[in-house]
């Protein structure tokens, strides 16, 4: 699939990490954080969703596994990748409905507020974008009125 800003997408090897995958990280093009779903679960802890600091290494990524899911080993299938076109676009076309199908209990409960709260995080980008801001300097600014 080629998207609207020329990135070929293989749709059908997203939807394979979707089905598959114990620990699935997504990041996006217009804010820093990622969608973090952990698949794994047992007698102890359950299935895990939400929304994290991105890390500089997978190596970091084990270590925060280890803090926050320390009760699992490595997991077996692990993947990462950006969505290149917006949070929006990727709900909208039922992607994010392979992974969620996969998810009970508090973890599909968790997994939707990530998803809304990347939602969020998408439209403040997108305002920050037309206004202007540190993380999104204006390229001319409008002259003040006399």
């Amino acid at each position: 699939m080629r998207t609207e800003n020329g990135i070929d997408v293989d749709i059908q090897a997203i939807e394979r990490i979707l089905a598959e995958g114990d620990l699935i990280t997504i990041g996006f093009s217009l804010f820093p954080l990622r969608l973090l779903v952990d698949t794994r679960e047992n007698e102890h802890d359950g299935q895990w969703a939400g929304i994290v600091e991105p890390v500089a290494s997978v190596q970091e990524r084990y270590l925060w596994l280890g803090k926050h899911r320390g009760s699992f080993g490595p997991p077996r299938a692990f993947a990462f990748f950006v969505w290149p076109k917006t949070v929006r676009n990727l709900v909208e076309r039922g992607t994010l409905g392979i992974l969620r199908s996969r998810l009970h209990g508090d973890a599909l409960r968790r997994f939707d507020d990530a998803v809304e709260q990347a939602l969020e995080l998408e439209r403040e980008a997108m305002k920050e974008a037309c206004r202007g801001s540190r993380a999104w300097p204006a390229i001319w600014e409008a002259q003040p009125r006399s």
